[in-house]
């Protein structure tokens, strides 16, 4: 081949590279679809139930997605809990999400009635277990290749509306005890706690700090569209300073100098000793003891400082426990 015909060819595989690059949708982050159920009504043979469910998942194919067949969230279920495989009502569907790592449930009715299909289908939310969206369908006296050109439109419609989803951003809480901690969502400053915000869908991670606190890290997963909180437990870090000692001796000392204050007010107005020639014709000395302007200072300081000892004890950390240190509990699923 001609240099100049290489050359040439060379330019075109790059150009449609280029074309096939820039005609991908925008990538919606890894999120998982789950087809938690499909109920046919009619005359529908096992090879076109299967060509339905084909059409289903190639209709809800996008770039990011992750469709799960029901032939594999059947067996996935019956692996991880027998009593979910059954599940067609909103009460076990936050379950059968869970257990399947799916944002969302698909579920579909196909009825077939003299060769008229009628298709509905339904976006289950996995967090709630409520619908977030449906599309009916109707196909009248139709051949087996039209009714799956027909699911597969009703698919597509209702993927559009499950991209919507996935873009659209999600309210999220983080609260923290104690609260007013310092909240560092992705490595940027968010603000402090309790800390109410708008999170697009993925994967996130947030560090809490506070003074005197121990740094809490938690990565967790926002699904679009859904809102959730997340609550943290901060542990304080034990002081060096020794409250419970000093605490403890303050107390002690402080008991002293009250016991030696009244003491020595005992001693007030008490005659003081002299010699035989000094005293009257009683026996009394001329001079008493004035000891209560000693005796009332040491009374006053050794109750200041037995308070202060008191609050030193209560101001002391709690022994530690055995028990963990940081806790965090989030209302949804990481």
């Amino acid at each position: 081949m001609p240099t100049l015909q290489r050359a040439l060819l060379l330019v075109f595989v790059l150009l449609g590279s280029v074309r096939g690059a820039t005609a991908q949708p925008e990538s919606l982050g890894s999120q998982r679809v789950a087809i938690a159920r499909l109920h046919f009504e009619g005359r529908l043979p096992e090879g076109l139930q299967a060509l339905f469910a084909q059409r289903l998942v190639q209709g809800l194919s996008a770039v990011g997605f992750e469709v799960l067949p029901d032939t594999d969230v059947e067996q996935k279920l019956a692996a991880a809990n027998k009593s979910l495989v059954g599940c067609q009502n909103a009460s076990c569907y936050p379950a059968m999400a869970s257990a399947l790592s799916a944002s969302y449930l698909i579920t579909g009715q196909i009825t077939e009635s003299n060769k008229t299909y009628t298709m509905v289908l339904e976006i289950i939310n996995g967090r709630t277990g409520g619908v977030l969206a449906s599309n009916r369908e109707r196909c009248e006296t139709c051949g087996v290749e039209e009714a799956g050109e027909k699911m597969g439109l009703a698919a597509s419609a209702l993927r559009e509306r499950l991209e919507a989803e996935a873009r659209s951003p999600a309210r999220f809480v983080i609260r923290s005890r104690p609260a007013g901690a310092t909240v560092v969502l992705d490595g940027k400053d968010a603000g402090v706690t309790p800390l109410d915000m708008n999170l697009v869908g993925g994967l996130h991670r947030v560090r809490l700090v506070m003074a005197d606190h121990e740094n809490v890290s938690r990565s967790f997963t926002v699904v679009s569209g859904v809102d959730e909180s997340m609550d943290l437990d901060l542990t304080a870090i034990p002081s060096k300073f020794p409250y419970r000692t000093a605490g403890w001796s303050a107390i002690g000392g402080g008991t002293a100098l009250i016991v030696a204050g009244i003491v020595t007010m005992a001693f007030d107005r008490s005659h003081a000793s002299c010699a035989a020639e000094k005293r009257d014709e009683v026996g009394n000395c001329p001079d008493v003891w004035g000891t209560k302007w000693w005796a009332m200072p040491m009374i006053a300081v050794g109750a200041a400082v037995a308070t202060v000892g008191g609050t030193m004890l209560y101001l002391a950390p709690p022994r530690p426990s055995s028990g963990v240190g940081a806790t965090a509990s989030l209302s949804g699923r990481f």
